[in-house]
């Protein structure tokens, strides 16, 4: 019974300079080898990837992409949601730079109605003003209805021909 058992066969480190030859890179299925080919690639190419990227570089970078996408964000929400524009601007008090944000968001919306759009931002607030007129018992009758079993209609095919 013992010659049934698969023995392991033991890792002896090497003493050597701790490079990895090509042959004992491990082989995937059909022999390709596990390795990401730009690695190699690079490797081949001279660089040297040992060295890590420093932290200033990685984070400057993502300060970079950060105030890019919040910059982006702001003037797309800026341009197209202009009724919020105008709502913050009669919050204000009467002056003449409120006054100027008032008629400069109106003539704004009116353009973006022109176009068509304010679309998306009217869409999106009639659906949330619909949830907010809902009670718990409206939400409870339509989760109801949802996950309700369909009916079949009686007799008749399914075509509706007779």
């Amino acid at each position: 019974m013992s010659d049934d058992i698969i023995q392991q066969p033991q890792f002896e480190p090497e003493t050597g300079s701790g490079e990895i030859a090509a042959s004992e890179i491990p082989q995937g299925p059909a022999g390709r080898r596990s390795r990401a080919p730009l690695i190699e690639l690079a490797e081949a190419a001279g660089f040297d990837l040992s060295d890590p990227v420093d932290e200033d570089i990685k984070a400057d970078h993502a300060r970079r992409w950060t105030s890019r996408t919040i910059l982006v964000a702001t003037l797309l929400l800026a341009a197209l949601n202009s009724p919020s524009i105008q709502t913050w601007a009669t919050t204000l008090p009467p002056t003449w730079g409120s006054q100027t944000i008032d008629d400069l968001a109106v003539v704004w919306t009116s353009r973006l109605e022109e176009l068509g759009l304010d679309q998306p931002r009217t869409v999106v607030h009639d659906h949330y003003q619909a949830v907010q007129q809902l009670g718990w018992r409206d939400v409870f009758r339509s989760l109801r209805l949802r996950h309700a079993p369909s009916q079949k209609p009686s007799g008749g095919n399914s075509l509706g021909h007779r």
